[in-house]
This record gives C-alpha cells, structure tokens and sequence, in this order.
C-alpha cells in the first residue's frame, strides 16, 4: 500500500499498516465501540452513572489498544489512580468532578505509555498528551489518503463510506434547516421506539467523542514523545529585577505589611473600637478579598526574588519576615470573612473564598519550608499544585449547598429569597425548617443515578414518613 504526503517514519507507524491484521482492524472497532458507548451513556442523559461508566469504558479500550505492552502492576496503579479520580463524579456530576475525570483519564493514558516513568515524567506526558495526541490524530488522518481502496474488512467500509455519509449528512442538516418539511420527513423517518434521534448536534457528538478517544488508542505511537526528557529553559532575568531592587523592595514590602498587621491587631484581634459609622462588618468585607489579592501577588514575588537570595543572609531574613507576615496577613483575612458570614450569612462565594484563604495560608507554609530546606522552586510548584488539588478534590465531595443552607439556618441568618435559590442539595435543611418546598431531580434510569441524589431522596422520604401532612410550602 502506498501512503501519499506520509514521511515514511510516521508511514510505518499508521494504525491500518501494522502488518499483524488483528492489529491492524482492533483500534477501529474500539473506537466505534466507545463511541457507541458514548452515544447511549452520556448524550441526552442528565450527569450520572452513566458518565462513570463510559470512562471506564474509555479506559478498557485504552488498557486493550496496550494489552500485550503494560505489566499486570502498571495497569493495576492506573485503574487505581482513574477510579479515585471517578470518586468526585459517583459522588455528582458536575464541572469540577468531569474535570477530575478528565485528569484521571491522563493520568491513566501517562501510567500505562511510560511504565517505567517516574512521577515528574507522567506528570510531563500528561500535559503534553492533548498537544501530541492532536497531532497524531492529523497524522494518521492524513495517511488515511490512500493510492487504492483497501481489501480489508473495516478499512474498505470506512474508506468507501466515510466521505459520502459524513458530506451527504451535512447536505441533509442544511437542507433540513431551510426547509420545515424536510425537517419534518426526517424526524418521522429517523425516530423509532427505542428513543434513537437523529441530529445535527449528535453528529457533531460523536465526532467530539471520537476524536477525544483516538489518541488515547494511539499511545504506543507517542510514547517517544510523550516521555522525552525536557529542555534546559534558562530563566530570564530583567535588569529591573536585581539583588539591590529585591532588597529595597522587601524592607518597603515588610514595614506596609507591619502597618497592616498592626491595624488588623489593634481592630481584629485586640477589640480596639472602629471609627464611628464603620461596623466590623464593613470593615471585615472591605478587607477580605483584596488582602487575599494581596498574598497571592506576595508569594508571586517571593518566588521571583528566591534566585538573588544565595549568599545574601540579608535579603533572605527579610524575606522570610515577609512571608511570615503574609502568612498573618491570610489569617486576618480569614477573621475578616468569619465576622462578615456573622453579620450577613454564609454563601456559597464566602464558603469558596474561606477554602482558598485556607489553600494560599498552608501554601506560604509550604514556601517557607521551601526556603528553610533550600529546596528548588520546582519542588515548591509541584507540591503547592497537589495542595491545590487535594483542596478541589475535597470540595468536590462536599454538598456546599446543603452546608450553606445548613449554617445559615442554625444561627438564624435565614434569606429565604437566596436560600430557596440554592440546589437541590439543600432541599432537606430547606424542607426540614419549613423555608421552602425545593425538589430534587428524581433518574429516568440507572444512567442518571448519583450517591448525592439518592442520599438527598432518601432523606426526603424520611422526613415524608415521619410527617404525615406537610404546610403550605409555596412562595
């Protein structure tokens, strides 16, 4: 077969070209297996189980396409590492657990084409891997040009038919939309018992599915790339940015810092009375979110000036002062947030605010650990992403709603205006305090099924059970 356009590197390496004929037909099937898989999990069907299973099925057609090159120990520390990163998502399906999914799916892809890899390298392969599996994808689309129809089963249909059905059904979306009776044939003709429609939008689904899962059956292919070691980046260095400018900056840094801290003492912490018409709650909300601002700018210039630190004991104490002081700086802001949720009640912004004053606070803890241990900023960057990520991980299994709701109507901050505009993770605090009637969703079927719904009905039912008549409950 002659492959046209192909360097003839990459033309030995074309899925249809491996000279092993199961080989050479099993990455298709795989591929329209999961997209079919795809089709009947995930479209149409509101977040659920159905979206766990699918990457899990993702994940077997992936462990399949490397069945003869992964050891039994590899495979096992990769399913282990993708179901913890499904947890978030039985849990509920929502933006940050699919983002979670998503990770999990690179980190098992990472795992299983670098066996051998150190943690740093599967880290590098799973950044690297949407870039380089994009360009795989060209590439074999591209050696897909062939100078005669092929013989093989699979290869012949695609190649036969691709071009027609995917242009033909273009046709057929842009004629369905300028004419209404088109539309209507095509509806008619296409909706059968079983629920099965035919769209534009499915089309373009599947399309999308295929070719997020296609690389993920090509890692044999760009496990080269994916594992090279990376460049030596010099860092650059500004001349604004030197020894002398880090030290003037740090001693003006460290003495707006102290003034700071004083007055945050003095009105927070020491019970100094506020000027008249200013209560602590204005002056808690003033100062919460532009000081969290402050600290993280903080730690970006502690991380800048850490390379002009060697050898100067000087620079290194005032640095140390400062993000001491950054440090206390986090904790004030956190004072602050807790007497605003006094005064006005907890929202789910105050709640997502709280947890990264919390995030930034152990993160200046790390840096400074960092600075004592003359460690490099890479150890810093790497371990105050995993606290980033253990902190999202955490809140992805938390019913915030429901805590919002639950907070609030204990200590009698009840807005029943914001409170009734919460999820339906809060209907049984709502419920249970007569506030309002809120549903929960119930599933049309076991794809929709969630552990936070069936927790939130069940306690619903509960309640129905030990109250025979509920009040009136509109608003």
């Amino acid at each position: 077969m002659v492959v046209r356009g192909v360097p003839e590197r990459l033309a030995k390496d074309a899925w249809w070209l491996d000279d092993a004929r199961p080989r050479r037909l099993h990455l298709g099937w795989l591929l329209l297996a999961a997209v079919i898989c795809a089709d009947q999990l995930v479209w149409g069907v509101a977040g659920g189980s159905g979206f766990v299973v699918w990457v899990l099925v993702v994940g077997a057609a992936t462990h399949i396409s490397l069945w003869r090159t992964v050891s039994g120990v590899t495979a096992m520390a990769a399913w282990s590492v993708l179901c913890l990163a499904l947890v978030p998502a039985v849990e509920l399906v929502q933006a940050l657990s699919v983002g979670f999914a998503v990770l999990g799916l690179l980190a098992f892809a990472a795992l299983m084409a670098l066996p051998r890899g150190d943690a740093d390298a599967v880290i590098r392969a799973m950044v690297r891997l949407p870039g380089i599996g994009l360009v795989q994808s060209f590439v074999d689309a591209k050696a897909m040009r062939v100078a005669a129809p092929s013989k093989s089963g699979l290869l012949r249909v695609l190649t036969d038919w691709l071009v027609p059905l995917v242009v033909g059904a273009i046709f057929i979306g842009l004629m369905a939309l300028a004419n209404p009776l088109v539309d209507a044939w095509l509806l008619r003709l296409s909706t059968f018992e079983s629920g099965f429609s035919w769209d534009v939008g499915r089309v373009l689904f599947w399309a999308s599915a295929a070719f997020a899962i296609w690389p993920l059956l090509r890692l044999t292919a760009m496990a080269t790339a994916l594992g090279k070691a990376p460049r030596v980046v010099k860092l650059w260095r500004s001349g604004l940015v030197n020894a002398r400018s880090v030290l003037r900056a740090l001693v003006m840094f460290n003495v707006i810092f102290a003034v700071q801290s004083v007055l945050d003492a003095g009105y927070l912490w020491g019970g100094v009375a506020l000027p008249d018409a200013m209560t602590y709650a204005e002056y808690a909300h003033r100062g919460a979110y532009p000081l969290l601002v402050t600290a993280l700018l903080a730690g970006v210039f502690a991380l800048v000036s850490q390379p002009y630190l060697e050898g100067q004991g000087v620079l290194r104490g005032l640095l140390y002062l400062w993000v001491a002081q950054t440090v206390l700086l986090v904790l004030s802001s956190i004072l602050r947030l807790d007497l605003y949720v006094d005064a006005y009640g907890l929202t789910r912004l105050r709640f997502a605010a709280l947890v990264w004053m919390v995030v930034v606070a152990l993160g200046l803890v790390l840096m400074i650990m960092q600075m004592v241990g003359r460690q490099s900023i890479g150890w810093f960057m790497s371990r105050a992403a995993g606290l980033g990520l253990v902190a999202l991980y955490t809140v992805s299994l938390v019913n915030v709603d429901g805590f919002v709701a639950r907070h609030n109507l204990t200590v009698g901050k009840v807005d029943a205006y914001y409170l009734c505009s919460l999820s339906e993770g809060a209907a049984p605090e709502l419920r249970r305090n007569f506030v309002c009637n809120r549903s929960v969703s119930t599933p049309q079927d076991w794809r929709e099924w969630g552990f936070r719904n069936a927790r939130l009905r069940r306690s619903l039912a509960e309640m129905n059970e030990v109250r025979d008549e509920w009040p009136d409950l509109s608003y």
